[in-house]
C-alpha cells in the first residue's frame, strides 16, 4: 500500500519508500536504553545511499546520548530510526534549508528545552484556533518537534497510542499549510531526496538535485 502525503484540503498519493525497511524486533522504550535493530540500520543505510553528502558527517563511533533522561523529561520514548540516526550524526542542515534537531551527549537538557518551548508555542496556536486542530504532546495525537527551516517551517512527529515506531510526520508550512506524511522520519527524508515524496507545504524546488549537508 503506498505511503500518503496529505495536506489539509487535499490528498496526494506518493511512492512507497519504506515497507521493506520495517523489520521486526523488540524495542524497550520509556526509561531504558534503545537496543540496535537491523531495520534501523537498514533505514539509516538507505538514507546514506540517497544522500551521499551525509556520509562525511558520520561519527567514527556511536555517540553516548542519554535517552533515559530525554524520555523521562519529555514523557515518551522516541522512534528507533531517529535514535539510530542520532547515534551517528549530530545536528544537520539539509540543502541550507531544513535543520534536524539531534541531542548532544551531555547536553540532553537543551534538546528537551527546545521541545518544551515549541509545545508552548503550538499550545498557544491551538488555543487561538490557529493550528488546524493539531495539538502539542502529551495530548492524544499530539505533536513533537524534530526540525525547522530557515523560512519558519516546522517539522513534527505526530504521536500515537501504539508507540514511537508508529509515529508519522506533520509539516507546518510558513504559509499555514499543514501536511501529513504516513511514514517515519527516515522514510520522509529519503523520499524528499529521491523525489518520491513531494515537498508539500515547502518550496517546490526543495531539495535540489544534489542536496548539500552541513553539520554543526
Amino acid at each position: 500500500m503506498p505511503l500518503r502525503s496529505r495536506c489539509r484540503g487535499g490528498d496526494v498519493v506518493v511512492a512507497d519508500v519504506g515497507q521493506l525497511m520495517r523489520l521486526q524486533g523488540a524495542v524497550r522504550w520509556f526509561g531504558e536504553e534503545h537496543p540496535r535493530r537491523s531495520g534501523d540500520l537498514l533505514m539509516l543505510h538507505q538514507l546514506e545511499q540517497a544522500l551521499p553528502a551525509l556520509l562525511v558527517h558520520r561519527k567514527g563511533e556511536s555517540r553516548s546520548i542519554n535517552w533515559e533522561i530525554i524520555s523521562r523529561e519529555v514523557g515518551t520514548g522516541f522512534p528507533s530510526d531517529f535514535v539510530e540516526f542520532s547515534n551517528w550524526y549530530s545536528c544537520l542542515t539539509l540543502d541550507d534549508f531544513l535543520s534536524i534537531h539531534i541531542p548532544r551527549p551531555g547536553e540532553e537538557k537543551y534538546f528537551v528545552s527546545g521541545i518544551r518551548g515549541d509545545m508552548r508555542i503550538l499550545g498557544s496556536l491551538r488555543d487561538s484556533e490557529m493550528s488546524h486542530g493539531y495539538a502539542p504532546f502529551p495530548e492524544p495525537g499530539g505533536l513533537i518537534l524534530w526540525g525547522d527551516s530557515c523560512d519558519g517551517d516546522r517539522f513534527y512527529w505526530r504521536t500515537t497510542e501504539e508507540g514511537p515506531d508508529s509515529w508519522t510526520m506533520v509539516v507546518s508550512g510558513r504559509n499555514d499549510d499543514w501536511c501529513e506524511f504516513q511514514g517515519n522520519l527516515t522514510e520522509y527524508l529519503v523520499g524528499l531526496v529521491t523525489g518520491t515524496v513531494l515537498p508539500d507545504g515547502l518550496p517546490p524546488d526543495f531539495p535540489g538535485r544534489t542536496p548539500s549537508v552541513e553539520s554543526d
